[in-house]
């Protein structure tokens, strides 16, 4: 098996320089609207793009067959024609157009949102402005979610349907890099469970127990709760079906023991344990610091609480 990194197959300027033109996004652009009938014969895929210098047309072809493009011989085509089908290079490429990924976009006005605070039960918006959006408390201004987001996200939605499109969208991106996939170039992540004076986030508590992932290709870094990181773990899952709830419905807001402080058991090696509430009982959980967890107790809320 060649474990070649992609990224260094072919130079990062070359790929996108590719790209520089109309006719050639064109060209991924209608191989991708006929993609399941198969090859595109260059007469045809030349009809459809609309140019009528052949010679022209082959040359910008023949830029992108390669990288984005490859070229199907007639004796490998189940019609016999053969002709021209996308790389997944040209699927990443038209995926990301067709998400608003290269647009400037945002929201006139913010969107209100269907929920409250759980930090002080103030009303919550969604503001959305160049590609990054900001769920927050218009009251106490102590409670956010951020992330960038394409545009195409939302351009599928009601405008009311946003919250709940954003907290989607931040919980499959969370879910992506806990499953070892760097958000940004899909390259392999690892995590550190940690207190928050061992990281570099300035905004963390000292005592703030965190889950740092970081791209071993690009290096960006992500920073998540432990909490946060549980929230679809079989113990919580389960607790809440026992409850008639079901966890992975609630929204980001609505969980409001996502905030409540972890209590640090063993510092070395770390351990931490924290609870979750729903209706009269708690669940309590000893998480190590693999994000195992290594012990569970439910018991009464007001007994947790004491």
């Amino acid at each position: 098996m060649d474990n070649t990194d992609p990224a260094d197959a072919v130079s990062h300027g070359a790929a996108f320089a590719l790209l520089g033109n109309e006719t050639r996004v064109a060209i991924l652009r209608e191989l991708w609207e006929t993609a399941t009938e198969g090859p595109m014969p260059f007469s045809e895929l030349r009809e459809r793009v609309g140019m009528r210098d052949s010679g022209q047309f082959n040359y910008h072809l023949t830029k992108l067959t390669g990288t984005f493009i490859r070229k199907v011989d007639p004796e490998d085509d189940e019609e016999g024609e053969g002709g021209y089908v996308l790389r997944f290079a040209g699927i990443a490429v038209v995926g990301a157009i067709l998400s608003g990924m290269y647009q400037q976009a945002g929201f006139d006005e913010p969107v209100p949102v269907d929920g409250e605070c759980p930090r002080c039960g103030g009303a919550l918006d969604l503001e959305y402005e160049d590609e990054r959006a900001n769920l927050s408390c218009r009251d106490c201004g102590n409670f956010t979610l951020q992330s960038n987001i394409p545009a195409g996200v939302f351009s599928q939605y009601d405008r009311e349907a946003t919250p709940e499109v954003f907290d989607r969208w931040m919980r499959a991106q969370v879910d992506q890099i806990a499953a070892g996939f760097c958000m940004l170039c899909q390259g392999k992540t690892t995590f550190t469970v940690l207190l928050g004076a061992h990281t570099g986030a300035d905004w963390a508590e000292e005592d703030e127990a965190l889950v740092e992932y970081e791209c071993e290709r690009c290096g960006a870094t992500l920073y998540a709760s432990v909490t946060e990181m549980l929230t679809r773990h079989p113990a919580i899952v389960s607790f809440y079906h026992d409850h008639g709830a079901d966890v992975r419905d609630e929204p980001t807001w609505g969980l409001d023991w996502l905030l409540d402080e972890v209590a640090v058991v063993t510092e070395d090696p770390l351990t931490v344990s924290f609870d979750v509430t729903v209706d009269d009982e708690t669940l309590r959980l000893t998480v190590d610091d693999q994000l195992t967890v290594v012990a569970e107790e439910r018991l009464p809320a007001e007994q947790a609480r004491a």
